[in-house]
């Protein structure tokens, strides 16, 4: 699914030209424009007569996420909330988790604009944005850009996996419920999986283990995907961390931390 989603992503996005051109609201690209957007550059004008600042990164990202299978609009400034009330929280993603998005993950900058991540050529960001022209200009703007990535300059993005993951139904696993002993960086950690698909971790040893923590460092969603891969999207750190069930008799996974670093896992 992984694989899949994302190179549906890059197809989408391969209509707006290589870095370096543009498709703008004005002239021979006006049509691909208002077809990607929803907007005409007679509308853009109208509300900048009238002393607005329109722009359109907001519609280009709906049209994204529509062309995707996405049945919610997602090119809202508000999409962290919006998630939430989709119950889909587990895909957003926080800009102070350490991770960085991949292609086709919708980004949400600390000022009000969006856009959508291509990928990284060492610490320079690949995206694509519209809302690059507007008033001054005098026509708006779909390109590919390239910056320098800073995490700072962001609230977070929508992580495409986790966003069309398939509802979880049934049961959670037998093997998965209960205390697991994480290993990351050389050090312990203790998970508790219950069976309403959350997760707690602490870094105090259990003495119970039939009960989950009494106190947690912090709370996260998980999704049982095939091929037994677990998936967890902490609430605090905006942390994504997937493991996938070992085939041995003993209970164990091996995992990544926002997919750059080893994790592994033993059932207590």
């Amino acid at each position: 699914m992984s694989n899949d989603i994302r190179e549906r992503a890059k197809q989408i996005l391969s209509v707006v030209p290589p870095l370096g051109q543009q498709i703008n609201s004005v002239g021979a690209t006006a049509d691909l424009f208002t077809k990607l957007t929803g907007k005409t550059q007679a509308q853009l004008q109208s509300n900048w007569d009238g002393g607005g600042i329109m722009t359109t990164c907001n519609e280009f990202v709906g049209w994204f996420g529509t062309q995707l299978g996405s049945t919610k609009y997602l090119g809202r400034f508000d999409i962290e909330a919006e998630l939430a009330r989709m119950s889909k929280g587990q895909a957003w993603v926080s800009a102070k988790s350490g991770a960085r998005p991949k292609c086709g993950d919708i980004f949400r900058p600390k000022k009000f604009h969006m856009g959508i991540s291509l990928d990284f050529e060492g610490n320079k960001w690949n995206t694509v944005e519209s809302g690059q022209g507007g008033p001054k200009s005098g026509f708006d703007i779909i390109k590919r850009k390239q910056t320098i990535w800073d995490a700072d300059a962001l609230q977070g993005w929508v992580d495409l996996e986790l966003y069309f993951s398939p509802a979880q139904i049934g049961p959670v696993p037998d093997w998965l419920v209960g205390w697991w002993k994480v290993t990351w960086r050389g050090r312990a950690y203790y998970y508790y999986f219950d069976r309403g698909r959350e997760v707690k971790w602490t870094q105090t040893l259990p003495q119970n283990t039939s009960q989950p923590p009494p106190v947690a460092r912090d709370t996260g969603k998980f999704l049982v995907e095939p091929l037994n891969v677990i998936t967890i999207h902490w609430s605090a750190s905006g942390t994504v961390e997937k493991f996938v069930k070992a085939p041995v008799a003993i209970e164990q996974m091996g995992g990544t931390w926002n997919d750059k670093e080893p994790l592994t896992a033993v059932k207590m």
